[in-house]
């Protein structure tokens, strides 16, 4: 009967061993499986929403994102629009200098001056609904900035 415990315990360690293993090989893998299946996506807070719109320019582009007002009950009363310039490369040394119609009604929103150099931005509100610039950020290949913004 020991003897049995034994190989069982044994087995059941080696088994647990086994499937650790296998995890954390096929843990991206795994990952992928488990998000497509489910349907999670990953927070427009995170990456900024969906693109809406794309300015064009000599070497870059502007990159115009859904402004964001997802709460977990409903909307907020306040959210955040974010711009990205890309590629780094293409970005001008000294300043980039554009006026934005985010919301396309054909009136220009506000005017954004950004350095990329130091990443740092000045903003000047025309549409009441802009706050302020919440933060600018160096991405992957290229710079963002991100506005807070009333609701409607």
């Amino acid at each position: 009967m020991s003897r049995l415990k034994s190989v069982l315990g044994y087995t059941i360690a080696v088994l647990a061993l086994l499937i650790a293993l296998a995890t954390f090989i096929g843990m991206e893998s795994f990952g992928r499986k488990l998000v497509s299946v489910t349907g999670i996506k990953v927070s427009p807070w995170m990456i900024g929403g969906e693109v809406v719109r794309v300015i064009e320019h000599e070497g870059y582009q502007t990159v115009i994102h859904r402004p964001v007002f997802d709460g977990l009950f409903g909307e907020r009363k306040e959210g955040m629009l974010q711009i990205d310039w890309t590629p780094q490369q293409g970005l001008p040394l000294s300043s980039i200098d554009e006026l934005i119609d985010f919301d396309q009604d054909g009136k220009e929103d506000f005017h954004i001056v950004l350095d990329p150099e130091s990443n740092k931005a000045d903003l000047e509100a025309i549409n009441p609904r802009v706050i302020s610039i919440e933060g600018c950020y160096a991405l992957k290949d290229g710079r963002a900035a991100r506005l807070l913004l009333h609701h409607d």
